[in-house]
């Protein structure tokens, strides 16, 4: 169960850092596109001036710059929205000059479609911006529809240069908005699969919290009722914990809590389940356990947290400091009917009279003293 709990650290804390991460995966696709731009570019430099394009070679040679100084800015870090302005500006604007001098049928015009999920999906501080940007690209391609895509080209290139540029376009400009739209679609899934994780897991120590055990217990007793087999609960209560915080302050109390979860995570079963239940207090989910052996994996568990040494350089004077855990136990029968709220009360009756009973022990709540609970309830 401790490479769990690892597992939903990591994944808790990468779930925080989703928002710079979509960020941060637009600026490499901006950084791709520049390089990618450059080559491009490059190669349609020598194609237009070897068929005596050579207006439109000294264009590309332009868009060869704005590309180059683009990535300068985005692997620097600097200015990157001046460097995302070059791409759209060079995208635009060299899709109007190539479809205006070698023809509509060369699909330069793709790109400038293409400039319009870019700017969707653009990370935007302000909405209006955003709006008034895409829009602009929206009338500019419908703009360049209607003035360019009737008039007969400047330089008439030969048939099989207009097919070979029209499907080299085409390709590419499917294959980066597949690359684009696969992109933040994994994006998407993960934040999902983080965003759950976020609201099934106590973001302290990263266990389970009460809603996921309640879901947890839902599922374990369907099971129960299928299979027969039995189940037990555990609550756990670390002593003097409000001592703890008044002496040592929050954050060493904090760090009692991870390193009391780590403690009991280590000491459990992988088909378990471990939850913080609220507080101080934490409620482990026995499956195939019966009361006898719960209570003895109780006295497992108590033994560890008093043997568990809390190291942390918030405490006065670094000196290490030791903490102790009461357990409740009570078992859910099979052929027993009752709400996971009435289980839990039982064993919280019997974490009751452990404190009373002068704390750092284990005490059960029998499974006949359960049956006559339901059996009061009737009456």
């Amino acid at each position: 169960m401790i490479r769990q709990l690892e597992e939903n650290r990591q994944r808790a804390n990468s779930a925080l850092d989703s928002t710079h991460r979509a960020a941060r995966s637009f600026w490499r696709l901006m950084l791709g596109t520049s390089c990618i731009g450059v080559v491009c570019h490059s190669s349609f430099v020598l194609l237009f001036y070897l068929n005596g394009v050579t207006g439109l070679a000294l264009v590309n040679v332009g868009s060869v710059s704005l590309y180059a100084t683009s990535a300068f800015l985005l692997t620097r870090g600097l200015a990157p929205w001046i460097a995302f302005s070059f791409v759209i500006f060079e995208v635009l604007a060299h899709a109007m000059l190539a479809s205006y001098w070698v023809g509509w049928e060369t699909g330069f015009y793709f790109y400038a479609i293409l400039a319009i999920p870019v700017l969707i999906v653009a990370d935007f501080q302000r909405l209006p911006t955003k709006i008034l940007s895409v829009t602009g690209a929206t009338i500019f391609v419908i703009a360049m529809d209607v003035l360019v895509r009737s008039r007969a080209p400047i330089h008439a290139l030969p048939e099989h240069v207009v097919d070979g540029l029209h499907y080299f376009n085409l390709t590419a400009a499917l294959s980066i908005l597949i690359f684009m739209v696969g992109n933040y679609f994994w994006l998407i899934k993960r934040a999902e699969s983080q965003l759950h994780l976020l609201a099934t897991t106590d973001s302290l120590t990263s266990l389970l919290n009460r809603r996921s055990m309640v879901d947890a217990w839902r599922f374990e007793k369907e099971r129960q009722e299928s299979t027969g087999a039995s189940l037990a609960l555990i609550l756990c209560d670390i002593d003097h914990f409000k001592q703890i915080n008044d002496t040592h302050g929050h954050d060493v109390g904090d760090r009692v809590l991870q390193t009391v979860s780590e403690t009991l995570a280590a000491n459990l079963r992988e088909t378990d389940h471990l939850a913080r239940w609220g507080g101080e207090e934490f409620i482990i989910m026995l499956v195939g356990a019966t009361l006898d052996t719960a209570v003895r994996i109780a006295e497992d568990l108590r033994a560890a947290v008093a043997d568990t040494v809390i190291e942390t350089d918030l405490l006065k004077g670094n000196e290490p400091l030791s903490v102790t855990a009461t357990f409740g136990v009570s078992a859910m029968p099979s052929d027993l009917s009752e709400s996971l709220e009435a289980a839990v009360a039982r064993a919280d009756a019997a974490l009751y009279n452990g404190k009373r009973s002068g704390r750092n022990c284990v005490s059960r709540h029998d499974q006949q003293d359960a049956r006559d609970m339901v059996k009061d309830a009737f009456v």
